[in-house]
């Protein structure tokens, strides 16, 4: 009776084994991935021209895991004064493998998709209220929740404000608009 009360018990513990198992999700780990600053084009135009290029910058909120957090999008480009920035806020969420965006300008809110995801690259379709445009990032460095960033003092310390110029106060804001199916176009 003790041998059967014994496998009875052993039976019951390798049947509920799997409900103590680990809570990550896919998106958790996409969420994970995606954490980080990202550089490449994201079909931004700036006053009716192309960006040079665009940097995204993923940041995890504390409390929800790798399935939300804010970030921020700089868009470089040329202007009178030679290269200078636009940035905006965004909040994102990662929910049944789509990647929701929402920006301090609505007119840049976007769902993204259809998209491959890697921890170095980073391609697909942003696709807006009306259009959907095709983007391809490269990650540059990666956030930790413990550490932040791997290099921000060093990155603090070197960048300048002489270095990459930004809107000033009292500068007419630049418009900023997503290209509309650029990778069918080049």
């Amino acid at each position: 009776m003790k041998k059967f009360r014994y496998y009875g018990m052993l039976l019951l513990c390798c049947c509920l084994l799997p409900l103590f198992g680990g809570c990550e999700t896919d998106d958790d780990y996409r969420g994970y991935v995606l954490s980080g600053r990202w550089f490449g084009d994201l079909g931004m135009m700036v006053d009716g021209q192309p960006a040079i290029g665009s940097d995204l910058n993923f940041i995890p909120d504390d409390y929800g895991g790798y399935t939300q957090g804010y970030g921020y999008e700089t868009d470089y480009y040329r202007g009178f004064w030679g290269i200078e920035t636009v940035e905006h806020y965004f909040t994102w969420m990662v929910r049944d493998g789509i990647i929701y965006l929402r920006f301090d300008n609505p007119d840049l809110d976007c769902n993204i998709r259809d998209y491959s995801l890697s921890p170095d690259y980073f391609e697909g379709y942003m696709d807006g209220i009306y259009s959907s445009s095709w983007f391809s990032l490269r990650n540059y460095d990666r956030y930790w929740y413990e550490y932040g960033y791997y290099g921000d003092y060093y990155y603090r310390s070197m960048r300048t404000n002489a270095e990459v110029p930004s809107t000033k106060a009292g500068k007419e804001e630049p418009i900023c608009v997503r290209k509309v199916n650029m990778k069918d176009n080049i």
